[in-house]
């Protein structure tokens, strides 16, 4: 059994849906964090499939970016020994989830299919290393790249799992006019800090910043 998995969502409820629906293999936890329920009027009503025991849906009042969705999971669930993260444009062809369900807790295992961070899982062990995502990084991309890089840094290990998915890539910025404009401001805002980080050979986790969060707003 898979002990949580976490999916954040923005927009494209109807892709959420599907993904739900793809799940195939037993959940101990699903927990659901809804970024755009501010955005829309009704409470979003989902089918989860009876192989999921335990069902979790945060409503949230802004949009907490990729990062900090990913940290609060990880959060909610401090007991578990692994994590375990999907997209919420993504899905998982049958049969293809159990084969996260063994990711070890000592690794961060990715799937071998770009953009690789579409479905993963970090194990205690990583989280104890290198701490948590950079909220920094907000509201979305080079979080996981920089993720990556100071696992790298901490020679923790890389798992690679061949694993039969389904995405479309970067389905919130090109269903949202909004979203796809400000994205062109944010995105090379968040990589000129990523790759400030890599020259200073910051390897740290870094924190969440006011005036960050307030310049790369998304609404």
């Amino acid at each position: 059994m898979i002990p949580n998995l976490i999916i954040p969502v923005l927009n494209r409820y109807d892709l959420l849906e599907r993904m739900l629906q793809s799940i195939d293999y037993p959940v101990a936890h699903l927990l659901i964090i809804d970024n755009g329920a501010s955005q829309v009027e009704e409470d979003l009503e989902v089918h989860v499939p009876e192989c999921v025991e335990m069902t979790t849906y945060l409503p949230m009042p802004s949009n907490l970016g990729v990062a900090g969705s990913w940290n609060l999971g990880i959060k909610l669930f401090p007991l578990d020994n692994r994590w375990t993260f999907a997209s919420n444009d993504m899905w998982f062809e049958p049969g293809e989830l159990e084969k996260l369900a063994w990711a070890a807790p000592t690794d961060l295992t990715l799937i071998n299919d770009f953009p690789y961070w579409h479905a993963f899982c970090v194990g205690e062990k990583v989280v104890e290393k290198i701490g948590l995502f950079d909220e920094a990084i907000y509201p979305a991309f080079c979080e996981d790249n920089d993720y990556q890089r100071r696992a790298q840094h901490n020679e923790i290990p890389i798992t690679l799992l061949d694993i039969k998915t389904g995405h479309d890539n970067s389905s919130t910025i090109h269903s949202d006019t909004t979203y796809r404009f400000r994205n062109n401001s944010t995105f090379p805002n968040n990589r000129a800090y990523y790759e400030r980080k890599q020259r200073e050979g910051d390897f740290t986790q870094g924190s969440w910043n006011l005036s960050r969060r307030r310049q790369n707003d998304w609404t």
